[in-house]
């Protein structure tokens, strides 16, 4: 039980950190073509 809920809370923090890392490269390219 304990491990299933550990890798729930690992898979959701981990779409959070690739969610928030590609939109900060969208905001790189953005600042970069003005």
């Amino acid at each position: 039980m304990g491990s299933e809920i550990l890798n729930a809370a690992m898979l959701s923090f981990g779409l959070i950190f690739v969610g928030w890392g590609i939109g900060a490269l969208l905001l790189k390219i953005q600042g970069a073509e003005e």
